[in-house]
């Protein structure tokens, strides 16, 4: 079995960079939906495009090589955990009434 190293490296690049696509534009949605007229479409718009945009993603991957698609899922669900704690940090305190 023939390991691209390079190619993985990436992919595992391309996973979080989707990632960052997705959770980066969660967070925008979230943050700016209450000033919008209509927030729920706001956040029904959001959410289709940000899972098309991760859904195309991942089928390239797929496509060209389906073992690369466990990195790339890595590389997504790492940066969800980075920008967790990075955004969660910053809005500390803000509904968290329960946990005080």
């Amino acid at each position: 079995m023939d390991v691209n190293l390079p190619f993985l490296g990436l992919a595992f690049l391309w996973g979080a960079f989707l990632g960052l696509i997705y959770f980066g534009g969660l967070w925008l949605t979230v943050k700016t939906a209450p000033d919008k007229r209509r927030p729920v479409r706001w956040l029904a718009i959001s959410f289709v495009a940000r899972m098309t945009v991760a859904l195309a993603g991942f089928w390239i991957i797929l496509r060209m090589n389906p073992a690369a698609l466990f990195l790339a899922l890595a590389g997504f669900f790492l940066v969800r955990i980075v920008l967790t704690r990075m955004l969660g940090r910053k809005s500390k305190g803000i509904g968290h009434a329960a946990h005080a």
